[in-house]
């Protein structure tokens, strides 16, 4: 009976363990955003350490990706190309996702140029040049 109890305890623990890597290997790559008639998936960047880092030191980004940055307040938050290997759009967006500006095509050669909205945003989406 010991033996029986022992392989049902197993059994199930095999199962939540299985569960928990089913969970984590098919976890959603970020959340999906519409800006205009364009859906992009997004890694929200929330925390500072997140939005210092942003894309930085990456290969690239997979077309129809992007990051969004997300800030507590509304502000004229500027970005760089600090340690970029890639060129992308910097859009800024109001807290309803409209466009406020886009900066196009922003080449890793332009650092240490910061680029600014002309206006307080409460995002800014990074893409590839042209998702937009």
């Amino acid at each position: 009976m010991k033996v029986l109890k022992d392989v049902f305890f197993l059994l199930v623990g095999l199962a939540f363990v299985g569960g928990s890597l089913y969970f984590v290997w098919n976890k959603p790559a970020g959340e999906v955003i519409r800006v205009g008639d364009k859906t992009i998936l997004v890694e929200i960047a929330d925390t500072p350490e997140e939005r210092a880092q942003g894309l930085s030191g990456r290969a690239g980004l997979p077309a129809g990706h992007g990051v969004l940055f997300v800030f507590d307040s509304h502000g004229l938050y500027g970005f760089w190309m600090k340690e970029m290997n890639f060129s992308i759009d910097i859009i800024w967006l109001s807290e309803e996702f409209q466009v406020i500006d886009i900066a196009r095509s922003v080449s890793p050669n332009t650092f240490p140029h910061v680029f600014y909205p002309p206006r307080p945003v409460k995002y800014v989406l990074e893409t590839n040049p042209g998702e937009l």
